[in-house]
């Protein structure tokens, strides 16, 4: 028995058909993986192939390798069937009605596939990950579930241009158009035939014509109220009691009312936030002046003489675990080995952190970052190094208290 992703691609007669199931699939993708709320940047080819080089996951000769191998009508269909075996998709209902319309429609002219962003959105929907949050200016971490996505999406492509000849001939013949697989799908006018009406042979042939049985039809029900016989007695009258009346002296002995001294509103200190820890236990330095005194240091121990230096963007990131709430007030020291001053500071109450530090242009510049955590977490330092260069203008680096929910 066939899969359902090999049914689908067998069920295209030819290239224009396939075109048209990749462009009908991912518009609905797009539709599917959109935020409602808020308006979101579009998904493009462009934005796709930026989150795959941030990551360093796909190289342009690799890039350019599958583009030149998209315009054979066998390495479509192996594509095509990759990504849906791969992502699922192949055995969702909607996805497996647009198979069936798209071979079932005419697609006359030539129609151009974005097959970068096609890929990283089916697996996307794989993952359950929206597409307005894969930003190719904060790229995910690769062990994210937005990071595994892309991670799955270079590996297709990439698979594509790693097959042989042989390999893909004999590929191709299996995913080859085949007029059995599709099965009960709904006709095309142009496929229906010309039949002779059916002619009306008495008493076998009955009419379509609406009956209306007499014990179900509505004039025929009559309601008529019961006639008041001449013998029956007339109904009682209402009968009216003196009116109630409450005096003084009905009601019990109370005791005049107590009245307790007026309420005064002072204003009180905000108290912090769940898991913020306390002011007592916490030193706040000031950021500015030794984030100064550190790229004064750093400039004047690698910048004599060498490699110019260039300015670039950290930023800490601390959360109680991936994608999860942020942790407030938590002390994050930045630091240069070799170095003495350092930056230090305190998360926001979204659990970030940014700084502004100089690196080397060519060779870039390593630094040492440290997150405290809060008592109720141990009280630990935890330590992570990180290498910044001047290509990018922006660098993320995540804290997690534990890896799962």
């Amino acid at each position: 028995m066939q899969d359902s992703a090999t049914n689908l691609v067998q069920m295209q007669p030819d290239g224009a058909r396939l075109a048209l199931l990749a462009q009908r699939l991912f518009v609905w993708l797009v539709e599917n993986l959109s935020q409602r709320a808020a308006p979101a940047p579009a998904f493009t080819e462009s934005r796709a192939r930026a989150l795959l080089r941030a990551n360093d996951l796909l190289d342009d000769p690799t890039r350019h390798s599958f583009e030149r191998l998209m315009e054979n009508e066998t390495a479509v269909r192996l594509t095509l069937y990759d990504i849906l075996d791969g992502s699922g998709l192949a055995d969702n209902a909607e996805v497996q009605a647009l198979a069936a319309a798209a071979a079932a429609a005419r697609n006359d002219r030539e129609t151009t596939i974005a097959w970068l962003a096609l890929t990283v959105a089916a697996f996307a929907w794989k993952n359950d990950y929206l597409l307005h949050q894969l930003d190719p200016a904060a790229p995910p971490a690769l062990h994210t579930p937005a990071g595994h996505a892309l991670s799955r999406a270079a590996a297709c492509i990439r698979q594509q241009t790693q097959r042989s000849a042989t390999e893909r001939d004999k590929l191709g013949r299996k995913l080859a158009f085949d007029a059995g697989a599709q099965g009960d799908r709904a006709r095309g006018l142009d496929d229906l035939q010309a039949e002779a009406p059916i002619a009306p042979l008495p008493p076998h042939f009955r009419p379509p014509i609406p009956v209306r049985y007499p014990e179900v039809a509505r004039e025929t029900l009559h309601v008529e109220p019961d006639a008041a016989s001449p013998d029956a007695a007339p109904p009682p009258g209402v009968v009216r009691g003196a009116p109630i009346t409450i005096t003084a002296e009905d009601l019990p002995y109370a005791a005049p009312p107590v009245r307790q001294p007026p309420l005064q509103v002072t204003p009180d200190p905000a108290p912090p936030p769940a898991g913020a820890p306390r002011q007592g236990n916490v030193v706040l330095p000031d950021a500015a002046v030794t984030s100064a005194n550190l790229g004064a240091a750093v400039r004047k121990r690698f910048g004599r003489g060498r490699e110019p230096l260039k300015s670039t963007k950290l930023r800490v990131v601390v959360q109680e675990y991936p994608d999860g709430p942020g942790l407030y007030g938590l002390q994050v020291k930045v630091r240069c080995r070799g170095i003495n001053s350092f930056v230090a500071g305190t998360t926001d109450r979204n659990g970030r952190f940014l700084c502004e530090l100089p690196v080397r242009l060519r060779s870039g510049l390593t630094y040492d970052v440290d997150v405290t955590w809060p008592r109720e977490h141990d009280g630990e330092t935890e330590r992570k190094s990180i290498t910044l260069n001047a290509d990018r203008t922006e660098f993320t680096l995540p804290f997690y208290r534990r890896l799962s929910a």
